[in-house]
């Protein structure tokens, strides 16, 4: 094995006619910037039988990228192979204890704290008791004789919503295009405030389940290194009915797994750092990295809040979307996803995938540009969705001048490729890791160097959650 320094150099789903008879409902659109056929047209790129040498020069762009990286991202220095990182081994203490996300100042970072509170079991000598928690789950203030009805209104107004997706289906195939045609996306199941067990004050709650009451974020720390089913979310389209424009819009999307309850977020702007929606058309939103890898036996739930701000203070402000949906596999991975989740005021266009047998790829990156470029950095694996060049945006933005760096997490199936595409200015260049490889192997040749400083680094599963 190669040294400490060595490799730190180098290194609603059961409704079966939405995915077998519409593969295509999760076809690009016309979204905009979406990552296409990137893979193509690559710069040349210099295969690594061996890994390079090691530079101890200080002036070496290489060796000054992996040593910022490693102060942004320092390893953990218990961890048993002495390199990989945010190992979390804490004996029992996974979830209620604080932990350091391990991410220093500047990182790009989508996550805030708050306190929480959790369900304690006490043991009275005969049988497990249990201490309901905190919960902010409103099926208290309902009589008590109301559950049967509310999931009755529930199932029905989302029946109604499947058979008016099944009608258009079979409008738009009766045109007999279908190798070409788009098909709307998939009623997502966005859950009631309140269910017939949230009123019953069952422990099955999804309030309960989920913590709903607790805002704060999951601790990066946590993480498998053993292959499991993981979600990969590809893009979110908000399309908003709003006469005016433009629009500010900020708030939160985040998923919650069983791994941990907490968010883990995907999108998480304030009210002072609000996106600007410059026209009457969808949009597509700018996603943060989540903290950590999104794991799903056969649920997770994802919870959503948007608002549209206005002028004057916070009370003045719109909310335009708030809810919470179900993402429920059974058996269906390895196939995407194009769904919605449906407001009064907006719609919410999700494309995702689960994929089995899966592991979390760290991705961190350093980049210092010359001169102003428009810098785009996308992660392709052939895995996603059996498509080689959908691809997942790292980041999309102009650089001058002082030092970029970030890094951001996606799935990637066990023992395949992960490539990694730059694009600036008229150029692409493209980085390969492959896990239980040391470092890329495939790298950019030297013509990279006319644009500036790039460097990239892959770490695949490097937490172990016990």
């Amino acid at each position: 094995m190669a040294s400490t320094e060595e490799q730190g150099f180098l290194a609603s789903r059961n409704l079966s006619y939405h995915g077998a008879h519409h593969p295509d409902a999760c076809a690009d659109r016309d979204y905009p910037e979406d990552p296409g056929d990137r893979q193509k047209g690559v710069e040349v790129a210099e295969l690594h039988d061996q890994p390079a040498r090691m530079s101890t020069s200080d002036s070496d762009p290489c060796e000054i990228a992996r040593r910022a990286l490693d102060l942004m991202f320092p390893p953990e220095e218990d961890s048993d192979d002495g390199w990989s990182t945010w190992s979390a081994r804490e004996e029992g203490s996974d979830y209620d204890d604080d932990v350091d996300d391990g991410q220093g100042e500047g990182v790009d970072d989508c996550s805030t704290q708050e306190g929480s509170d959790y369900e304690e079991e006490e043991d009275d000598g005969n049988a497990q008791v249990t201490q309901v928690a905190e919960t902010n789950c409103p099926g208290k203030f309902y009589p008590e004789s109301e559950p049967e009805a509310i999931d009755s209104r529930w199932a029905y107004s989302y029946s109604k919503r499947i058979k008016e997706y099944s009608k258009l289906c079979e409008e738009i195939m009766a045109l007999g295009d279908d190798d070409h045609t788009l098909f709307p996306p998939y009623p997502m199941r966005v859950l009631p405030d309140a269910t017939g067990v949230c009123i019953l004050g069952a422990k099955s709650c999804y309030h309960r389940v989920y913590k709903t009451h607790d805002t704060s974020t999951t601790p990066s720390t946590l993480g498998k290194r053993t292959p499991s089913n993981m979600l990969q979310l590809f893009s979110m389209r908000l399309s908003i009915f709003e006469p005016t424009y433009p629009i500010s819009l900020y708030g939160i999307f985040a998923v919650r797994d069983y791994l941990d309850p907490r968010r883990n977020y995907v999108f998480n702007r304030p009210r002072d750092d609000a996106v600007t929606i410059d026209k009457q058309d969808s949009f597509v939103m700018p996603l943060c990295s989540p903290c950590r890898g999104m794991y799903i036996l056969d649920q997770a739930l994802v919870e959503v809040d948007l608002w549209v701000k206005k002028e004057g203070d916070e009370s003045d402000d719109k909310q335009l979307l708030s809810a919470y949906a179900d993402i429920e596999i059974r058996n269906e991975t390895d196939m995407m996803f194009y769904e919605r989740i449906s407001g009064d005021n907006c719609n919410l266009d999700l494309k995702y995938e689960v994929l089995s047998k899966s592991v979390e790829a760290v991705i961190q990156v350093y980049a210092k540009v010359d001169h102003p470029h428009h810098v785009r950095f996308t992660a392709f694996s052939t895995e996603y969705d059996d498509h080689p060049h959908r691809g997942v945006v790292l980041f999309d933005d102009k650089l001058f001048g002082k030092e970029k760096l970030f890094q951001h997490i996606v799935a990637v199936k066990e023992n395949e490729e992960l490539d990694v595409i730059l694009e600036v200015g008229d150029s692409m260049f493209k980085w390969t890791f492959q896990d239980e490889c040391i470092g890329a192997v495939v790298s950019p040749d030297d013509s990279i160097l006319d644009y500036g400083q790039f460097f990239v680094r892959v770490l695949f599963a490097p937490k172990d959650c016990k």
